[in-house]
């Protein structure tokens, strides 16, 4: 009964919090799991949503439903409606919002999708700027896919895909790491011209530019293994660059040349 007062509690102040919710829409029958009543999809993407929705349900037993409103809006009415549960996840696309996207997730979702998961995907899909750029309909769908292939592999701390300038931000991180590993691998002692042990010291450095932020936000949200490659050449090259680079301590005079 907690939980599903929270549910219900949720979607009242969904309603509440949305402007629009004062006005009556007569909602289609029998039910279909894309309400635009904004029209920001075209007849296609509405069916393409429909389907894709109506196959997730049916293979996993979560209910994703998706809605548009600007100054119509069913409010409450989508509970009954659709009947949302504890398995059912609302996402709301708001047209009179500069962030548009909004979510209402039952508890069980979330044991499969944590808040960070949600956090991430408004930030990614629902700022300002991706809006502005690719418009609300992409920003729907991609929104839509992202939650349908987390549930798909069972859920996910993270959203799947990683944007390029996130990308680009870990390979600019893993050529770092590798100036840091390259430099700290010169030679020190007389006649030694690789050190294992200057590499080994500064492991927990390069191992945090490299790995921590530079490999693993891809690992954890890409599968495409040419941006891993990447990112290894990227911190050979500034590995190679780093150990390249001369150091006060391998200049030494040539003991066969004589003064003056």
């Amino acid at each position: 009964m907690g939980r599903m007062g929270w549910l219900l509690g949720g979607l009242l102040g969904l309603a509440i919090a949305c402007p629009a919710v004062r006005a009556e829409v007569s909602l289609p029958q029998p039910p279909v799991p894309v309400l635009d009543i904004a029209e920001q999809l075209t007849p296609q993407q509405r069916q393409l949503l429909g389907r894709q929705l109506t196959a997730l349900e049916k293979n996993s037993g979560f209910k994703v439903r998706v809605l548009t409103q600007k100054i119509e809006s069913p409010g409450r009415a989508v509970r009954d409606y659709w009947g949302l549960d504890e398995r059912s996840i609302l996402v709301v696309l708001n047209v009179l919002e500069n962030n548009p996207l909004d979510f209402n997730i039952g508890m069980a979702v979330r044991e499969k999708l944590p808040r960070v998961f949600w956090q991430e995907l408004q930030g990614r899909y629902g700022n300002l700027f991706y809006v502005q750029e690719n418009g609300r309909s992409k920003a729907l769908m991609e929104t839509v896919n992202a939650i349908d292939v987390s549930i798909r592999q069972g859920g996910r701390a993270s959203v799947p895909g990683i944007p390029r300038e996130h990308w680009l931000f870990t390979f600019v991180l893993s050529i770092c790491g590798g100036l840091v590993a390259g430099f700290a691998s010169h030679g020190r002692d007389k006649g030694g011209y690789f050190s294992w042990k200057g590499f080994l010291v500064s492991s927990p450095m390069w191992f945090i530019l490299f790995v921590a932020f530079g490999l693993g936000p891809v690992l954890t949200r890409s599968s495409d293994w040419s941006l891993i490659a990447q990112n290894f050449g990227g911190f050979l090259a500034g590995g190679l660059v780093g150990f390249l680079i001369p150091s006060p301590k391998r200049e030494r005079q040539d003991p066969n040349l004589s003064e003056g």
